[in-house]
């Protein structure tokens, strides 16, 4: 009994080492950081995990391509793959939410390549200053604005006024709590597009986390000629709201009047501007 109990006790010391070596599923990474990686999300789904491949959209953004769900049935990847007509391409936006890389090792078992090879078929220009905006634009939105910053620089380096580029650069600002210099350059953006209703919205922005207030309602003077009846009603509102949040009753009933001409009678801002004329600033 002793030989079959050491030849037993073997075998089973070969498969528990055979089992730790195989490369484990850690959820432990950031959508952010995942990119050109395969991941895989735990849906707490009778086991199930969610796959797919996080790549930067040229037009979405940061997406995930999600292929399907597999299970893992004594230690093998058991793949249920989405039909390709049903597949679905989702934007990712800033979460908490970890995912785990799935291992090399790993893609046979789940059918699947490296690079995809519909991603090789979109031919992605990764230097064009387009996909380098979005990656500056992803990374102000999920407040990582020292990587947005060098993606910021090299959209500059390549055309300086690149569509969109002075707006990241105020959004980046923004988180960096450096309003003036946001405003500033709004205030440049304006000199050389004078109707873009864009530039008069983030110039209140600024003027309004500044606590200029006069400022502000002199950019929507300046901006009415070149708006439309619901960007007015979108601005005035703002601004109402802004002084009913400060307490300044006589401002926020100047305000509340100015947006009363503009919002829809029977739409969500003006059922919330009568709920805020009907409660008490003090």
């Amino acid at each position: 009994m002793k030989p079959f109990f050491a030849i037993f006790s073997c075998i089973v010391l070969l498969a528990a080492c055979k089992q730790k070596d195989q490369p484990k599923l850690n959820f432990d990474k950031r959508f952010i950081e995942s990119t050109n990686h395969w991941t895989a999300l735990y849906t707490n789904k009778d086991s199930t995990y969610r796959y797919g491949y996080i790549y930067m959209d040229p037009k979405l953004g940061l997406a995930v391509h999600s292929e399907g769900t597999f299970k893992i049935k004594g230690n093998v990847y058991v793949p249920t793959k989405t039909p390709t007509g049903a597949i679905q391409t989702i934007h990712l936006q800033n979460s908490k939410v970890k995912v785990a890389w799935i291992p090399e090792s790993r893609f046979d078992e789940l059918q699947i390549k490296a690079t995809p090879s519909w991603l090789d078929s979109m031919k992605i220009d990764t230097t064009s200053p387009a996909y380098l905006l979005k990656w500056a634009f992803t990374y102000n939105e999920w407040h990582e604005s020292a990587k947005a910053l060098t993606y910021l620089e090299r959209v500059k380096q390549i055309n300086p006024n690149f569509p969109g580029l002075d707006f990241e650069y105020a959004y980046y600002y923004d988180i960096n709590h450096q309003f003036d210099k946001a405003e500033a350059l709004l205030r440049q953006s304006l000199a050389a597009r004078p109707t873009d209703f864009g530039i008069y919205k983030e110039l209140i922005y600024e003027e309004v986390f500044s606590n200029n207030m006069a400022t502000a309602e002199q950019t929507y003077q300046a901006a009415l000629p070149h708006c439309t009846t619901e960007q007015k009603a979108e601005l005035s509102y703002n601004i109402c709201l802004i002084y009913y949040k400060q307490k300044n009753k006589p401002k926020f009933e100047q305000w509340a009047a100015e947006a009363k001409k503009w919002v829809a009678p029977e739409g969500a801002q003006a059922i919330n501007l009568e709920h805020l004329k009907n409660t008490p600033l003090n």
